[in-house]
């Protein structure tokens, strides 16, 4: 085996490896809110995914309104663990 293959074949298994352990989801990302609810939690558009993540926490000290652009923060960069801290202002 020639050296960059054998380099290759390294970057390719710590690659897998982190990927499998979340290394590369990111902890911050871009929303729009598509419902308030009455609890005070957030329907939000993630990324700009077409359908909404349903009850979703948020700062009770901030108002948020539907269309809001807002971030997500993916706790421990956990994409089950979510929050909404504030809003994203965008011109």
């Amino acid at each position: 085996m020639k050296q960059d293959e054998f380099i290759n074949k390294i970057q390719s298994i710590i690659t897998n490896f982190l990927e499998k352990r979340g290394f590369f989801i990111h902890e911050w990302h871009l929303g729009r809110v598509a419902a308030v609810n009455s609890d005070k939690t957030l329907d939000v558009y993630i990324d700009g995914s077409s359908t909404s993540t349903p009850s979703i926490p948020a700062n009770s000290d901030i108002n948020f309104s539907v269309n809001d652009y807002v971030w997500v923060h993916f706790v421990n960069r956990n994409p089950n663990n979510l929050f909404v801290p504030y809003h994203r202002f965008v011109k």
